[in-house]
């Protein structure tokens, strides 16, 4: 029998079991997109849309337990969906390499109305730090996403 708490075998973790057990915030950052919400939604969970802001080799299954996955300049995503509701949240595992061993961390957007307009809201977690800049991994992604919601040309990012 689990611990309480403790998801039972073959069980995944809620996305608030993972954001709980990861309290080290890696990045967070915030940006308005001139885009409604379900626009910036699907350019986050459409395969085609991702890869012409974020990465290559994308590959979305747009639904809880999904695979969330692209290759970007930094290296391999390869995550699991741990939330999604469609246009408001999005949440999955990345497991991110770390002194030879990765480590899971988890990324949540959220996406709040504001008119046409959208409010897009990352956070970025892990149960321990992990180097790097990731404020400005987040904050660069962010850009990249708002200019193709907003039409403008833009190449994956590297974050």
């Amino acid at each position: 029998m689990p611990e309480h708490g403790a998801p039972s075998a073959g069980e995944r973790p809620s996305a608030a079991k993972a954001t709980a057990a990861h309290a080290t915030v890696l990045g967070d950052a915030k940006m308005t997109v001139d885009a409604p919400a379900y626009e910036v939604f699907a350019a986050l969970t459409d395969s085609e849309r991702l890869a012409a802001w974020w990465g290559q080799d994308v590959l979305i299954e747009a639904e809880k337990g999904g695979r969330y996955e692209a290759t970007l300049p930094m290296g391999r995503v390869e995550g699991t969906i741990t939330a999604i509701d469609g246009p408001e949240t999005l949440a999955f595992t990345w497991p991110v390499p770390a002194e030879g061993t990765p480590v899971v961390t988890s990324v949540h957007y959220t996406l709040t109305p504001e008119g046409t307009r959208t409010v897009v809201h990352v956070t970025h977690r892990a149960p321990r730090g992990v180097s790097g800049d990731w404020n400005a991994v987040w904050r660069t992604a962010l850009e990249s996403l708002k200019a193709h919601c907003e039409g403008r040309v833009v190449a994956p990012t590297d974050g």
